[in-house]
């Protein structure tokens, strides 16, 4: 099955990876709070440390990517408790776990720098 992202009208995008599955719904991770910021880094660590290094991820076929996007969100949320600490829900953390992911498959090492868009998983933004 190839992987299928879609936009919602709820401001989601949606990521069908595997038949008999549901969508991943994933959101933009706003760094607005020093909080969101200091939970990002944390993430970074968190992924560099349980993850293959990115030229072994570049291997992965898109469905087995996505469904370790989710199996990263899913033990970043119970490692740190985001949405019960800080009210951060898990399809930000999704979009955390992609856009640190693709930034190293990008640069075929884990970056020191992450460039954010108005169009990437990741963005700064004002206090919320």
């Amino acid at each position: 099955m190839e992987v299928t992202f879609s936009q919602g009208e709820d401001g989601y995008t949606y990521v069908l990876y595997a038949e008999g599955k549901r969508p991943l719904k994933i959101a933009v991770y706003v760094l607005g709070d020093v909080e969101y910021e200091v939970l990002f880094r944390r993430m970074i660590e968190f992924i560099q440390r349980e993850s293959n290094a990115p030229e072994h991820l570049a291997k992965m076929t898109g469905p087995k990517f996505m469904a370790f996007v989710e199996r990263m969100a899913t033990l970043i949320c119970k490692e740190y408790s985001p949405t019960k600490n800080l009210g951060i829900t898990k399809p930000e953390i999704r979009g955390a776990v992609l856009f640190v992911l693709q930034a190293g498959l990008k640069a075929g090492r884990w970056p020191d720098e992450f460039e954010m868009t108005s169009r990437t998983f990741v963005q700064f933004g004002g206090g919320s």
